[in-house]
């Protein structure tokens, strides 16, 4: 009895932790995603300061997901909206018009990180 008991608990705790994850990730994602709006209205404005300090406040929060990632590791998906960002604070220094292409590109990258994200009985298991 005991360890069905246990048993239950690790799996509860697992589940937890797992919605705890989705959850944080998620909501971090879509700030990222929502920045990238913000980025295009503040060139839309001719505001590249605002653009470029919303870049580097999007660039940072991805890399502390980044490296708060303690189990999942999508390196593939990690890299390029990595990149993306990076490039995307370039454009937004400068203000190339080339910003637009770019951030429409990092949220289809993070629509399809959330998308990976998602808890399936595989990932809990």
């Amino acid at each position: 009895m005991g360890r069905m008991v246990t048993c239950a608990a690790i799996v509860a705790a697992m589940i937890a932790f797992a919605i705890f994850g989705y959850n944080y990730y998620d909501t971090r994602a879509k700030e990222i995603y929502t920045t990238a709006d913000e980025i295009t209205q503040a060139i839309d404005n001719d505001d590249t300061k605002k653009a470029a300090e919303k870049a580097t406040y999007a660039e940072d929060i991805w890399r502390g997901l980044s490296q708060d990632t303690i189990f999942v590791e999508d390196t593939e998906c990690d890299n390029e909206i990595a990149m993306c960002l990076s490039r995307i604070r370039v454009f937004a220094e400068s203000g190339e018009q080339d910003i637009y292409s770019e951030c429409a590109v990092l949220k289809r990258l993070i629509e399809l990180y959330i998308t990976r994200q998602q808890i399936t009985l595989s990932s809990v298991l």
